[in-house]
This record gives structure tokens, C-alpha cells and sequence, in this order.
């Protein structure tokens, strides 16, 4: 019989549906299966794959609502928040790589200086079998990055949506076929932690990991095995530094949304709020009007949904309990709301927190939000730059130049200027973070190329130069003195 994987409404703790469980003993035949597609779908290439892509975009803007209802009952989340953070987004990325991928594997051709005997450039072929696992916070829009980009670059895609949202997985087979993309080319197989293993074990040429740092460098570890290459997007303890001429209610309004949105379970979300002395007074009373703004519940638009993993408020509990022991004041919230049904949580504030605080070192993944006072711009970065995760931060000043500078040298591999957590949706730039966030990434010609390998070639421009002129083949015709009198005519400026 069967296994099968029951997915709840985090709203109610009720049941919304259930898909059947791949056992991981059958998960090499479908990589088997979808290796066969792949020696289809590379075959058409680039143009013939963009009209394939273009039906998909048009299933996925047809079945929007529809999408959008799937994630909220997965997710509890507000209606219009799936549609915008899902399906929106979706799109845009979709739409990204069918204008885009053509010109991103375009051969690169390169000089060949000062060898001009020759010449060369580098393809961009796709790896093959892409392995695609997705977590739970955005279980359409995350999975949709790695997924599309794969097949705009060639290669076939296994996808192993998150166990907490097995519902919103399953509808990528669906749009497969709406957009009648080749039988095998992307695949869904479900199933929780061991499934994900025996589909990173199964010879795949490609991992694209999103999720936590710990299971990442598992990933990472069970993929170095077999040297597989991996994407990974993994968590981050995101710093946001307000500097002296920013514009205090709009920092504040971005510092309430970036800490709160999908409550706090984004992985770029504000988790570390730096704010400058001489401001930090009248920054912090407008946080706070700011955040009695919003409240927990599904009931209009100034409100956020439950924690969508339940296991997640024991790490939210265990972080606000940390900084409480140690000194921290909670100005809002701090404890589980009231509700009748489901998981919430209080839009939390904190004040006299310091790094040696569970919530300033290690993600929440919640709506919590700690603040920091520092002297200035100096400590400000040295600060946002004390941390093991390097995924999204900004900053906020009116100086753009200054701001920009700034932006420069923060340790993550994205920044916001006077913006957060919004390069997430710019799909043109890479994506990508840097230290126990993760490595390559998603996005612009860097997110494709990620999903090929690259052969360069190198072709004889004229042939009879390397042995008349250069001398180079056997029997050597040309001495010390002829290498050195070329090194010197060419390098000495």
C-alpha cells in the first residue's frame, strides 16, 4: 500500500489534502526517465525551448487564482500576498529567461593575445538531469527559479517540493502538461527527508538546493561524493543599518514589512536592525507606531499569517527566551497571539540586544525584529558584517553616493539601497549569497550558466605560424634569446 503525505491548513491545523509518497527506492528511475528527456529537450534548443517556456508562462498567468488558493491553504497566507509572492514573481522570472537565455548562452569568443596564431571561444551546454528542492516558506515562486532556469538552459528538472506544501509541488506536473512540455522533461517526486537524499544519491548532474544552512551542507557534503555541482540558497540572519539622514518614517515602514512580511519566514527578511545614535530615539518610537499598524490573523490587509511550520516556533520561542535571559527588553509582543485556531505568532520588537544573543547570531525565521543602537557608520558596518550568513542586507540614507559606498562593502551577496528584501524579484541581477548563505545562485547570465558547463575551444587561425614563426613544435627552432626578446618586446610598458 501506498504511502501518502497529508497536507494542513496552518490556519486551523486542519487537513487539505494528501499526494502520494515516492519511495526513495524508486526515485533512480525517475532520474532514469528524465535523463531520456533530456537528450530530448537539449536537441530543440534555445528558440525551440522559448515557445515551450512561453506556454508554460501563459498556463501559470491562467491558473494564477487557482495557484494562489493552493499556496494560502498550504501557508495560511494572505490571498493577495500568494498571488503577488508566488504567482507574480513567477512570472517575472518566467518572462525573464524566454527574452533572456538565448543572448546569457550565447558563445563567448575571447582574445587569444599575444598567441595570435590562434583563436577561441566557450559553450554553454546544459549539465543534464537538474535535482530541484524547494522549501516551504514560498512553494511556488522558490522552486519555480531553479526549475525554469534549468529548462531554459537545456537541462531536464526532478523536483522535490517541500513535505509542509506537497500540494503546491504537485502543480507544476500540472502546468508541465498544460504547457505541453515533453513527457519527462520536469517531473515531481514527493516525500520528506529521505526522499530528498536518494534524489541527491541518484547520479544527477545537478543539485539546486533552497532551504536551511544545516541540511544545505548535507547537500553539499552527499553531492561532493560524486562531485556534483550544487546551487545553493540557504538561510540568513539579514542586517538592515539606518544611518543619520535617512528618511526615518520610510526606513521604518521597509523595517516593519522586511522583519514581518509572511511573518518573518522570508529568507531576507530584517532579522538584525542596525540604527544610528543620533537617530535611534525617534527611529524607535516610529518602529514602534509603525508595527501597533499591523496585528496576526486573516482577517484584512494590515494583518499576517500563521507560522506555517510548527516546529519553526520552537526556534522563535527559543531565540526571544534567549534575548529575554540576557537583558533584551520586548517592546511588542513576545508570545504566541490568541487566536482560535492555528500557529501565530506576535509581531515581536526588541530593544537592548547584542551579539552574544541567539537572535542576532542564528535565523528566527520569524516575525521578530531586534535593535541595535551603534555610535555611527563605522561601527554600523562593522557590525552588519559580524555575522556567519551573508545572504540580503540595506541600508538608508539620502546621500545616494554615500549610500552606495556602503552597499559596497557589506559582506552578502545581495544589498538594497533605501529598498529591503527586493532583489529577490529583480531577476536581471544574480542572486546569490556568500559565506553559510550558500554559493553560485540564481539570476541573470550568472543563474543560467550555473546550470551548463562550459567548453571552450580553441581553433588554429594560421596553422604554419606555431612552427615557422614561434618555433614552438619539435625540433625546437628557437633559443633563449628569441624568447626573451619576445617577452620584452611584448610585456615591458
Amino acid at each position: 500500500m501506498s504511502e501518502t503525505l497529508i497536507s494542513f491548513d496552518p490556519r486551523t491545523g486542519e487537513a487539505v489534502g494528501s499526494v502520494t509518497v515516492t519511495p526513495p527506492e524508486d526515485v533512480a528511475a525517475v532520474v532514469d526517465r528524465s535523463r531520456e528527456a533530456f537528450e530530448r529537450w537539449r536537441a530543440l534548443g534555445p528558440k525551440e525551448r522559448r515557445s515551450h517556456l512561453q506556454r508554460l508562462r501563459r498556463a501559470v498567468l491562467d491558473q494564477g487564482q487557482h495557484i494562489a488558493e493552493v499556496v494560502q491553504s498550504e501557508t495560511g497566507k494572505d490571498l493577495t500576498e500568494a498571488y503577488a509572492f508566488d504567482v507574480v514573481t513567477s512570472l517575472t522570472v518566467i518572462d525573464h529567461y524566454i527574452r533572456n537565455a538565448t543572448k546569457y548562452l550565447r558563445p563567448r569568443h575571447g582574445s587569444s593575445w599575444p598567441f595570435i596564431s590562434t583563436k577561441g571561444w566557450t559553450e554553454y551546454h546544459p549539465r543534464g538531469v537538474a535535482a530541484v528542492i524547494s522549501p516551504w516558506n514560498y512553494p511556488f515562486f522558490l522552486p519555480m527559479i531553479s526549475t525554469v532556469t534549468a529548462l531554459a538552459a537545456g537541462c531536464s528538472v526532478v523536483l522535490k517540493p517541500s513535505e509542509v506544501t506537497p500540494l503546491t509541488g504537485e502543480l507544476f506536473a500540472d502546468l508541465a502538461d498544460q504547457a505541453g512540455l515533453p513527457e519527462g522533461v520536469l517531473q515531481v517526486i514527493q516525500g520528506a527527508g529521505e526522499t530528498g537524499a536518494a534524489l541527491v544519491e541518484s547520479h544527477v548532474d545537478i543539485v539546486a538546493f533552497t532551504g536551511s544552512t544545516r541540511v544545505g551542507k548535507m547537500v553539499a557534503m552527499e553531492a561532493a561524493e560524486s562531485m556534483t555541482p550544487v546551487v545553493l540558497e540557504l538561510g540568513g540572519v539579514d542586517a538592515m543599518v539606518v544611518l543619520e539622514d535617512a528618511d526615518i518614517t520610510q526606513a521604518a515602514k521597509a523595517a516593519v514589512w522586511g522583519g514581518m512580511t509572511n511573518a518573518g519566514q522570508m529568507c531576507t527578511s530584517v532579522e538584525r536592525l542596525y540604527v544610528v545614535a543620533p537617530i535611534y530615539e525617534e527611529f524607535l518610537a516610529e518602529l514602534a507606531k509603525q508595527m501597533d499598524r499591523i496585528a496576526v490573523g486573516t482577517g484584512d490587509n494590515r494583518d499576517i499569517g500563521p507560522i506555517i511550520f510548527a516546529p519553526q516556533l520552537d526556534i522563535i520561542e527559543t531565540h526571544v527566551s534567549d534575548a529575554r535571559a540576557k537583558g533584551a527588553l520586548v517592546l511588542r509582543g513576545g508570545r504566541r497571539a490568541d487566536t482560535p485556531s492555528g500557529i501565530y505568532y506576535e509581531p515581536t520588537l526588541l530593544t537592548g540586544v547584542d551579539h552574544g544573543m541567539q537572535v542576532m547570531q542564528e535565523e528566527t525565521f520569524g516575525p521578530v525584529l531586534p535593535v541595535v543602537r551603534v555610535a555611527d557608520e563605522a561601527e554600523a558596518l562593522s557590525m552588519a558584517n559580524d555575522s556567519m550568513y551573508g545572504l540580503h542586507g540595506s541600508v538608508w540614507s539620502k546621500d545616494k553616493k554615500r549610500a552606495e559606498r556602503f552597499a559596497s562593502q557589506m559582506e552578502t551577496g545581495t544589498v538594497a539601497v533605501n529598498d529591503v528584501a527586493v532583489n529577490f524579484v529583480v531577476p536581471t541581477v544574480s542572486f546569490a549569497g556568500i559565506k553559510n548563505s550558500g554559493h553560485d545562485g540564481v539570476y541573470g547570465p550568472e543563474g543560467i550558466k550555473a546550470f551548463c558547463y562550459p567548453r571552450s575551444i580553441t581553433e588554429a587561425r594560421l596553422p604554419w605560424a606555431t612552427t615557422r614563426l614561434l618555433g614552438a613544435w619539435y625540433p625546437r627552432r628557437r633559443g633563449m634569446r628569441y624568447w626573451k626578446a619576445l617577452a620584452q618586446l611584448l610585456f615591458r610598458r
